[in-house]
This record gives structure tokens, C-alpha cells and sequence, in this order.
């Protein structure tokens, strides 16, 4: 694990969309993603990240510099906030549309699989790649091992906005079923699993954007505001 310069260890932050749509472990069950299992993503994101993992394992064993690769699944939590024309980061989309009246949109009703995975865990389990003697060379899945969909975070919304509502769109081309990780590598090599669960992480962001009124974009409220003015 020499390396050359001041460099130690060298963490690449990579996606779970590298595995695309996986294969379930069961007929009807959401798909598990293992580190092992051939990567097939979906969208051009996906194939870069996948790229940027292969460079990464042959230019630092070329270097003779260590490395990990840390695929991250499904990140929330505050500061997080949306962009316009963006359809990633469901928690923040939910809970932001919530708080100004707008309905929450459910692409396919929101039976698809993600694992939330807090960034507070996010960070911590990032740090431990670029430590722990076990993560030399490895491709670790930072998720929480659970499957969630994107429905049930959205009824979780509910219980803090009950008068929101909710809306079932078409499944959009493209969207992916998703799953969930494997976690039993990332436990064994950094001795470590996330703390913060969904329900636990959705109310942390909740009340962050109760506090913090400024968080919501403004082109968010002006579409609150036309869809009230549609509605009388």
C-alpha cells in the first residue's frame, strides 16, 4: 500500500447506477445490487461513473498509489434542495413540493426501489474507505441494505403536510425500477453500516426546511402560486 508522494489512499465516489436494473433475487422482489454483479447502466451518468471506476484501479495500480471505489445509492438530506427541470433527489422534491401546497408527483404510482442513504452516513462511511486498512482495492456499496419505495416516502411526507396530495403520473422512459445494496462487504471491510433511517432522515430534512424557509427555491413558490390562481 506504498504510495507515491503525500497520496495515501485515493476514494472514488461512483453510483449505484453503474448496476442499471439488476436482477431480483426473487420473482417479484426488488433487486439487490453486490459489488460482483455485471455493471449495466442505463443512462450515460451511469457509464461515466463506470469509466471513472477503470481508470481509477489503472492508474493507481500504476502508481502504486492505494484506492477505493465507494458506490453511493440514493443520497438525502439537508442542505439538500432541488433544480428546475430535475427529477433526482426524491426526498428533497417531496417534502419541498409538501411545504408549498403543491401535489407530490408518483412517476408509475412510486413503486420503484431506492435505498436512502442519509449524507451524514453518506460522509461517514466515505471517510472509513479513505482509512480503513480492509477498503484497499475494494468496491464498496455505501447503502443501507433496505428497500424503499418511493411511495412510502411520500406517504412519510404526508404525516408532516396532511393536506398535501398525492398524484400518480405515467413511469417516464428510462426511469429505472432500482433496488437496494448489498451491504455485507462494505460492514465486513470498514466494520460500519449506516445509522439514519428514512423515516428518522425525512423527518430531520422536514423539520430543516420548517426552520429555514430560504431553502425553497423561488421559482417553486411562483409555481405554487400559479397552481392556486388555476385552481380558483
Amino acid at each position: 500500500m506504498a504510495g507515491s508522494g503525500r497520496i495515501k489512499r485515493l476514494c472514488f465516489t461512483s453510483s449505484a447506477s453503474v448496476y442499471g436494473n439488476g436482477r431480483p433475487t426473487d420473482p417479484g422482489a426488488p433487486a439487490q445490487f453486490n459489488e460482483d454483479d455485471a455493471p449495466s447502466p442505463l443512462s450515460v451518468y451511469g457509464n461515466t461513473k463506470l469509466w471513472g471506476e477503470h481508470q481509477v484501479k489503472i492508474t493507481m495500480r500504476s502508481a502504486k498509489v492505494s484506492y477505493s471505489v465507494v458506490r453511493y445509492f440514493s443520497v438525502y438530506g439537508e442542505p439538500q434542495t432541488v433544480k428546475k427541470g430535475s427529477h433526482s433527489w426524491v426526498v428533497a422534491w417531496l417534502a419541498l413540493r409538501a411545504s408549498v401546497g403543491l401535489p407530490l408527483e408518483l412517476n408509475g404510482g412510486g413503486h420503484q426501489v431506492r435505498d436512502f442513504v442519509h449524507v451524514d452516513d453518506i460522509a461517514a462511511g466515505t471517510i472509513r474507505a479513505l482509512s480503513a486498512p480492509a477498503a484497499h482495492g475494494q468496491v464498496l456499496n455505501i447503502g443501507t441494505g433496505r428497500p424503499t419505495t418511493i411511495r412510502s416516502v411520500a406517504e412519510h411526507v404526508l404525516t408532516h403536510y396532511p393536506d398535501a396530495e398525492l398524484v400518480e403520473r405515467p413511469m417516464p422512459p428510462g426511469d429505472p425500477m432500482g433496488g437496494y445494496a448489498d451491504v455485507d462487504r462494505v460492514r465486513r471491510a470498514l466494520k460500519w453500516c449506516p445509522r439514519i433511517t428514512v423515516e428518522e432522515g425525512v423527518d430531520r430534512y422536514v423539520k430543516w426546511i420548517k426552520e429555514r424557509p430560504e431553502a425553497t427555491p423561488g421559482w417553486m413558490r411562483q409555481l405554487a402560486g400559479a397552481s392556486s390562481l388555476r385552481a380558483v
